[in-house]
């Protein structure tokens, strides 16, 4: 990536247009919560975990929504939107693994394709945002549902495990552990087809600059 190339993205992020939106601050705090649910995962406060990533999955909802009545769109909010769904999921996922909640080749599964399709789009084009997909929204949506399953079954099992007559909560703790690795298996299957519709657009385009080039 050249120096030509960092200086078309920043004025394509920041000078086209107007950044300094209400769906832009709305998508900032959501960035700003997630250290802070980091801190509480790796501390084994999971149900403090939960309240704080139930607040960043609504202002994922509340900045779209937001942008669409108000019409604040801007390119910096088309680039960063996407670039907060993949980096809320990786935090999660990163904290569940330093939590031991979740297995460290899980999330190398997961990184991979959006690492070596980030690192081609930014070498070619400077950077190119991810598209939004069908498959790639209910593939969000399953990955997001298994990574709150399993971090609800993990608390349910430290708050009750062992505790007298809470064998019930105990079991349905383990049960959701269980159903969330099958979300996720289902969640890894629709992100590598939404990395192969990702890949050929990103292959398209070259071959469309070589031509007109």
């Amino acid at each position: 990536m050249t120096r030509e190339d960092v200086v078309q993205l920043v004025d394509r992020l920041f000078r086209t247009d107007e950044w300094r939106t209400v769906p832009n601050a709305i998508t900032a705090v959501r960035l700003l919560l997630l250290p802070v649910f980091v801190v509480l995962v790796v501390g084994a406060h999971y149900w403090s975990s939960l309240l704080v990533i139930a607040v960043v999955f609504f202002t994922d909802f509340l900045d779209g929504f937001v942008a669409r009545r108000t019409g604040a769109t801007s390119e910096l909010g088309r680039w960063l939107d996407p670039v907060a769904d993949r980096l809320t999921v990786i935090v999660v996922m990163v904290s569940l693994a330093l939590g031991d909640l979740l297995n460290w080749p899980v999330v190398v599964l997961i990184l991979l394709p959006d690492v070596l399709l980030s690192l081609y789009a930014l070498v070619r084009f400077g950077g190119a945002p991810f598209p939004v997909t069908r498959v790639g929204k209910v593939r969000t949506s399953l990955i997001f549902v298994g990574l709150l399953m399993l971090l609800v079954g993990h608390a349910a099992v430290d708050q009750w495990r062992g505790v007298a007559g809470s064998e019930g909560l105990d079991v349905a703790g383990q049960v959701m552990i269980l159903v969330s690795a099958f979300v996720l298996l289902l969640g890894l299957i629709g992100h590598y087809v939404a990395a192969v519709i990702y890949g050929r657009a990103l292959v398209a385009r070259h071959r469309e600059d070589r031509r007109a080039g």
